[in-house]
């Protein structure tokens, strides 16, 4: 597939199978393993660029449970006067504001920080790659209500955050053609502008999410 800038108004973006999902998924899988080949199951053409936000209906079941899992195994106490619509539209808000604020300020910075035309295939790969994420952690989830947040199994949570957050890295610098440093750096640029972005949508309902 070929490869061309984002530049422009978006499309509307193509719906894709699930052969096209599975396709992605180990293309990811095989970049988070360190092999650039991965690369090549992506589509890293202008329109494969914007389907690639579609990636966030896809993480939506996995995303929504990990609500569920919150609510009712972390939050110490019931939110007064404060119903399960705004709640969960809360949680909502913030994940979405979580996964696309870093790509705004990635793609705003990307000639000053010398990413130029990578900025297309670290889109695309980051965008399916927190798809892939979000869906392995379901098991963890799961385990966690099923044990109502047991010690042993939040700390296995804790873990598994810590393996995404490496395998994350591993997807980064292969989409940047091995550039570790640079990997590790957008990795925290995520990371912390997620916690922004949780932090000013609690700010901004008076719901704590994190």
């Amino acid at each position: 597939m070929s490869s061309s800038s984002p530049a422009g108004s978006p499309p509307s973006p193509e719906t894709p199978g699930l052969a096209d999902i599975l396709g992605y998924f180990a293309g990811t899988i095989d970049m988070m393993r360190g092999r650039a080949e991965g690369l090549r199951r992506l589509d890293l053409t202008a329109d494969g660029f914007w389907t690639s936000f579609l990636a966030l209906v896809v993480a939506l079941p996995p995303m929504a449970l990990s609500w569920v899992e919150y609510e009712d195994v972390q939050r110490e106490a019931p939110m007064a006067d404060v119903g399960p619509v705004v709640i969960y539209g809360a949680h909502a808000f913030a994940d979405l504001a979580a996964w696309v604020l870093p790509i705004v300020l990635l793609m705003a910075l990307a000639n000053w920080i010398g990413l130029g035309r990578r900025i297309l295939p670290l889109v695309v790969a980051t965008n399916w790659g927190n798809a892939l994420l979000a869906w392995a952690m379901v098991p963890i989830e799961l385990l966690v209500i099923a044990t109502n947040g047991a010690s042993a199994v939040l700390l296995l949570a804790v873990a598994a955050s810590i393996v995404a957050l490496v395998l994350m890295v591993r997807l980064i610098a292969t989409a940047l053609g091995q550039d570790l440093k640079a990997a590790v750096g957008i990795t925290l640029l995520i990371v912390l502008t997620s916690i922004f972005s949780y932090g000013a949508i609690a700010d901004l309902t008076g719901i704590s999410l994190i």
